[in-house]
């Protein structure tokens, strides 16, 4: 047995420990690669996006020049009149000054703006240039951004461009043009242009601080395949396909070239019809599986070594203490002296003796109060069915003091009156074991109390009812009126000297049964309504005690804690108790 028990706990102790182990040994490179992968691939969506938003940031800036020179007419009006001529001599100095203090301050603070064009169609073929004034489409070196302007459909575009900046230098200067079309006020023509020319070296050297691995490739591309940017390690890019990686539908895919794999991540600008491609050879992916893989079976061996040893040593002591719990139950089931306790608890084992121990006392203690449970439910049985007497005696006496008071007086007086509706109450109150009664029941039931009540109290008070006769087969509590109409005369309508009256108005709301019950009595005081409002919150037992606390109480057990009683009163004008139940059939 003790062979069995060694060879169990090895199996149920090394398995839990090995086979992470030999999985991880078993699929290391798989799942190195793939976690790599991931890192990377987040690794690469942070940093592109990082890099997306501090070269869009750049380019947002031909939005806040495009707001004058779009939205504002009065700018507008200056610039046209300017390119066509058509301001006196002394208007066209300070007109032009105008215009460069938009243009030029940009330019000259951001160190990553060449140059800026603002261009209206005019029979000049005029144009602002940032730094320069007006400058003529027939005489400047730089054209091919009008060309662009004319032959583009869209409303703002980016481009990368290659010009020179005056016409004796032989050497090109890299640029990225962005347009954005200018239209004049209720026009749905375009008839204009900004362009914003960004130093191209300036995003590449962004791009190129991004780089995070030996032969990594950022590009920013457009819709046509167009390299906008990109870095500077020409002989990777010199091996991609833009065409192919621009039309793969997915963001993150391996891109083979020849002999070399390469793994692509891509987002797409939000703003500009442009995306930020990452390129990385994947050769640097599978420096760490192997390793791992090393690492891995060294570990394997080491821990089923120790678990060996650990098990091994667990079984022994284990061994021993499971045969004195099994002592332990054989003594408790043939009713022999159970074995000594360990002085303190070591283990499980020891926890489990004790138990065993505490268990067989408490079986023999709950015996003995099972029996003296049995003997008080009997008792109890025995004085509910003698209390269940006196109330109907009461109620048949009442019924014996109705007749005799109208055999006295002949006919209906208040004497029996009163007799009557308190006998409707106390039968209505001992009739049927439901804790639910019908809307309707318990309306005729709080009538034939607010009758005892107004013949005790004459010309006091009234009452009024409200409420759709549809909704009176619904369900609620026994006695759920009597209280709250209780309170009303007691404690509002009573002290009053003027008439008052008492509303109570029921509706169905969705599935909510809204009930108010509001009187215009004397209302209570703040100190003593803030007192009322904390009682209600309280946790007591009510039950000796029909009234305002007790009837919350058993909303709050019949239909639970979110449901209950919320009252509101001013002084000297009345109060309204309002009461939310769930409506049931």
């Amino acid at each position: 047995m003790r062979r069995k028990f060694f060879l169990k706990n090895l199996v149920v102790f090394m398995i839990p420990l090995l086979i992470p182990l030999i999985t991880l040994g078993t699929f290391s490179i798989t799942l190195t690669q793939t976690m790599i992968r991931e890192d990377i691939d987040a690794n690469n969506i942070k940093i592109l996006n990082q890099t997306k938003e501090t070269i869009e940031l750049i380019f947002n800036e031909l939005d806040s020049l495009s707001i004058n020179f779009d939205l504002n007419p009065s700018v507008i009006i200056k610039v046209k009149n300017q390119l066509e001529g058509r301001l006196k001599d002394y208007e066209v100095i300070k007109n032009l000054d105008d215009i460069m203090n938009l243009i030029n301050p940009p330019v000259n603070s951001k160190p990553y703006i060449q140059s800026l064009y603002i261009y209206y169609k005019n029979k000049n073929k005029s144009f602002y240039v940032s730094n320069l004034g007006i400058e003529n489409l027939h005489s400047f070196i730089d054209k091919t951004w009008y060309d662009s302007f004319i032959e583009s459909e869209a409303d703002a575009w980016i481009e990368a461009r290659e010009i020179r900046l005056f016409s004796f230098e032989k050497d090109t200067v890299s640029l990225i043009s962005l347009y954005d079309k200018l239209y004049s006020p209720g026009s749905r023509k375009a008839d204009g242009v900004i362009v914003m020319n960004v130093k191209k070296d300036y995003i590449e050297d962004i791009l190129n601080e991004a780089i995070s691995y030996p032969d990594h490739t950022f590009l920013i591309i457009d819709n046509d395949n167009n390299i906008i940017a990109g870095t500077r390690n020409k002989s990777v890019i010199e091996e991609l396909d833009i065409e192919k990686i621009n039309s793969n539908p997915l963001d993150y895919f391996e891109y083979k070239s020849g002999s070399k794999t390469f793994v692509v991540s891509i987002i797409e600008s939000g703003r500009y019809p442009l995306k930020y491609v990452s390129v990385i050879p994947k050769k640097f992916l599978y420096k760490v599986p192997t390793q791992l893989l090393f690492l891995t079976g060294f570990l394997v061996m080491i821990s089923f070594l120790l678990g060996l040893a650990i098990t091994y040593y667990n079984t022994k002591r284990n061994y021993t203490r499971l045969n004195n719990i099994i002592s332990a139950f054989e003594s408790a089931e043939k009713g022999e002296p159970l074995p000594a306790l360990p002085s303190y608890i070591k283990d499980e084992y020891g926890y489990i003796l004790q138990n065993v121990v505490k268990t067989f006392i408490e079986q023999s203690y709950l015996k003995v109060q099972l029996s003296e449970k049995k003997y008080q439910l009997k008792a109890a049985e025995m004085m509910a069915l003698q209390a269940q007497m006196n109330p109907h005696f009461l109620f048949n006496t009442l019924k014996t003091l109705f007749w005799k008071s109208l055999a006295l007086t002949e006919g209906q007086n208040e004497v029996s009156k009163m007799i009557e509706h308190l006998s409707e109450l106390l039968h209505y109150s001992l009739s049927g074991s439901e804790d639910l009664v019908s809307l309707s029941d318990e309306i005729k039931n709080t009538q034939s109390y607010i009758e005892i009540q107004k013949i005790r109290y004459k010309d006091k008070f009234g009452v009024i009812w409200q409420y759709d006769e549809n909704i009176t087969s619904y369900k609620v509590i026994k006695l759920l009126f009597q209280p709250f109409i209780e309170n009303s005369i007691y404690h509002g309508i009573k002290e009053k000297v003027s008439f008052c009256f008492i509303k109570i108005k029921i509706r169905l709301d969705k599935e909510i049964i809204k009930i108010a019950i509001i009187d215009n009595g004397l209302g209570i005081e703040p100190s003593a309504l803030k007192s009322i409002r904390e009682r209600l919150k309280e946790k007591g037992d009510y039950s000796e005690h029909i009234g305002l606390f007790n009837t919350n109480r058993r909303l709050k057990l019949m239909y639970g804690n979110e449901y209950g009683i919320k009252i509101r009163s001013k002084y000297g004008l009345g109060t309204v108790v309002y009461v939310d139940i769930p409506a049931r059939t």
